[in-house]
């Protein structure tokens, strides 16, 4: 994303770097991928979970496909609507999709125009338990690449594979490999099922 930020707080860092990189080298930033800020775009008026123009999820008596891989056993693969939190506050909202080859792709709150979209990887860890590692660029604000950023996500899906939940961190790098930002947070999730 190309959001210009000026006088930079810890928190405003944050709140763009979680999907997207971002500069903090220089009295205005630009962030790849993303904006995170306290008041997400899309649902920002609505609470964790309600009402979208998605509509609710349905029951599993609906005739929607159970969230099960090859074997029955409980999958992650699939369309979630993604909350993360820090500090208390929901820095994005974002739809994600897991898919079966082990890659991801994020489209968060942030206007198309300003890239919006991510890739990463995801691997389950432990029965219920999955890893994500979500790279990206860092630019300035005149748009020249000077790092990268990491975001990392720890998730445990629920045992009827509708719900999932878990940490993040995100870690912004200088392009000589300087860790300029770590910060943590929560995030949960809800299944977005065809009907």
């Amino acid at each position: 994303m190309k959001t210009n930020l000026r006088a930079c707080s810890r928190q405003a860092l944050l709140s763009i770097a979680i999907v997207g990189g971002i500069t903090v080298l220089g009295p205005a930033a630009q962030a790849q991928c993303s904006k995170f800020s306290p008041r997400p775009v899309a649902w920002q008026a609505l609470p964790l979970f309600a009402a979208s123009p998605l509509g609710d999820l349905p029951a599993a008596s609906t005739g929607t496909p159970e969230p099960r891989a090859r074997g029955g056993n409980v999958s992650i693969v699939g369309l979630w609507k993604m909350t993360f939190t820090s500090g208390g506050q929901v820095v994005d909202q974002a739809f994600e999709v897991f898919h079966e080859d082990g890659t991801e792709l994020m489209v968060d709150t942030s206007a198309p125009a300003s890239g919006n979209v991510c890739v990463g990887v995801w691997a389950k860890t432990d029965g219920l338990t999955f890893q994500l590692n979500h790279p990206s660029w860092t630019f300035n604000d005149q748009g020249i690449l000077n790092g990268t950023a990491a975001i990392k996500l720890n998730l445990t899906i629920s045992p009827d594979g509708n719900q999932v939940s878990g940490t993040f961190t995100v870690d912004v790098f200088t392009l000589a490999g300087t860790n300029i930002l770590h910060e943590t947070g929560t995030v949960a999730g809800q299944r977005v099922n065809v009907q």
